[in-house]
């Protein structure tokens, strides 16, 4: 009975901590909603979101862009973009805004419950610290911070079934399902069970316990699969992931695949470093395959600034036992302990207060929310063609593709690389074929940010003149176009 009480006891004071740290993360995130809401691929999320709806399909071709119309699409987000769009239409961008940050909570929360009972309190938030740092350079509302909390869980259950030298639960499976149709980091989930798959194998004590092993992983890994493919799109969602990996040249112009470095990845600079320090100080030592996977997590993070954030929510989880191993000789007693925490009276009114928080974040922070003026949003520039009447196909900036067809225009470029392809977005990344392409696909009037080069050429680019220009965007008009 003793044992059953302090069991229960200890599970209280888990949650406690998570819902506590997920409730900070909820109402940082939504003090932060300048930043959230700045992409333009919510504009287009949205977009597909009410497309689906309107037309009770899933889109298999292009149905916004004037360049690429037809063209073969698989909008592997759908999900995300379908509820995307629920929640701006009901809710507007407030609720857009209170459903990123409750994902992100909910995966920051998730992840200080798996890591107290082995860190404890001090180190979970730790842990729950620096995965939010990591998070902070790629947080925007888009379908990835949906992926979130599942990444989480796939990890931390896999981690437990090796612990426990079994197989994950099977209640994964359909869960594998929900995760592919909304992001494409689903195939992350693929391969490290493959990575899991490896290690229960490499680390069996005998062959036949390999062979063991590798039958009940395989089983598991054979189901995951089969879950994926239960998409609108088939085998041909399940390989998406891979064919856009190998779109190098496309990919080069999107600021979040591009390589991490000081200057456009602080945080995980930092987060080496710390992670470092702990190593040469405290000794910490993985097993080879759990180094692996490290290892691969940590080339991803700096090959795309965009994996940063599954690098700081999986590494906790990785290094678990490794690290509760040392604590009981490196760590002061009281990081270890829960201290006045562990007081009933005392958990509960952080829980209270913490929930308090976040209700006030709802209420305040969350109503009448506006979202802009940023970079994404050339609401005075398209008011100007508008209120001219211009009429004809556009060239834009990449950057204003997502407000284009939010506004019901077909832009030229939007944010699907994966679409365009590399001979598109080279051409028209290439300063030099600008005047061809106004030729060739008849465009009647630009639109570009101040600061883009293809702004100078069209001020200085005969047949051409400005209409309009601010902070955020320049309309040029071709000369003798007539309005509507």
């Amino acid at each position: 009975m003793f044992a059953a009480d302090k069991s229960t006891a200890a599970t209280q004071l888990r949650w406690a901590l998570a819902i506590t740290v997920g409730a900070f993360v909820f109402c940082v995130t939504v003090a932060m909603k300048a930043q959230v809401l700045a992409t333009q691929d919510l504009y287009l999320h949205i977009s597909i979101g009410r497309w689906i709806l309107a037309n009770r399909l899933i889109p298999d071709h292009d149905i916004f862009s004037a360049s690429m119309s037809g063209a073969p699409w698989v909008a592997h987000e759908w999900l995300a973009s379908v509820g995307l769009a629920l929640l701006y239409d009901h809710l507007g961008w407030g609720g857009v805004l209170g459903a990123a940050a409750l994902m992100l909570a909910v995966a920051i929360g998730a992840l200080t419950l798996e890591t107290a009972p082995r860190w404890g309190p001090i180190g979970a938030l730790c842990a729950a610290g620096l995965a939010w740092g990591l998070c902070i350079n790629h947080l925007l509302a888009r379908p990835h911070l949906a992926s979130l909390p599942l990444v989480v869980i796939w990890i931390a259950a896999h981690v437990r079934a090796r612990r426990d030298n079994a197989v994950p639960p099977f209640y994964l499976v359909p869960l594998m399902t929900l995760w592919a149709n909304l992001h494409g980091s689903f195939m992350f989930g693929l391969v490290f069970t493959a990575l899991f798959a490896a290690e229960a194998v490499f680390e069996s004590e005998t062959i036949y316990r390999a062979c063991a092993a590798g039958l009940r992983w395989s089983v598991f890994l054979g189901a995951s699969v089969l879950a994926a493919i239960v998409t609108p799109y088939g085998l041909t969602g399940l390989l998406f992931p891979i064919r856009l990996m190998t779109m190098g040249a496309a990919l080069d112009t999107v600021h979040e695949w591009q390589a991490s470095s000081l200057s456009n990845n602080a945080p995980l600079i930092l987060w080496c470093l710390l992670l470092l320090f702990l190593t040469l100080w405290h000794g910490v030592r993985l097993p080879l395959c759990r180094l692996i996977m490290f290892m691969l997590l940590l080339y991803m993070a700096f090959a795309h600034t965009r994996y940063s954030e599954l690098l700081g929510l999986t590494t906790p989880l990785l290094l678990l036992d490794a690290v509760a191993d040392i604590l009981p000789r490196s760590a002061p007693a009281v990081a270890l302990h829960w201290g006045a925490f562990g007081r009933p009276a005392v958990r509960l009114s952080a829980v209270c207060a913490a929930l308090f928080a976040a209700s006030i974040a709802v209420f305040v922070g969350c109503r009448d929310v506006v979202r802009g003026p940023d970079r994404f949003t050339p609401t005075a520039a398209l008011a100007a063609v508008e209120a001219h009447g211009s009429n004809g196909p556009v060239l834009n900036a990449y950057n204003f593709g997502g407000y284009l067809i939010f506004r019901g225009y077909a832009p030229f470029v939007d944010g699907r690389v994966d679409m365009y392809g590399n001979a598109f977005i080279s051409r028209y990344s290439a300063l030099d074929q600008l005047t061809e392409l106004l030729k060739q696909y008849h465009i009647a009037w630009t639109i570009f940010e101040p600061s883009n080069p293809r702004t100078v050429v069209m001020d200085n680019l005969s047949g051409w003149s400005r209409l309009y220009a601010d902070d955020t965007a320049v309309v040029h008009l071709r000369d003798g176009s007539a309005p509507r």
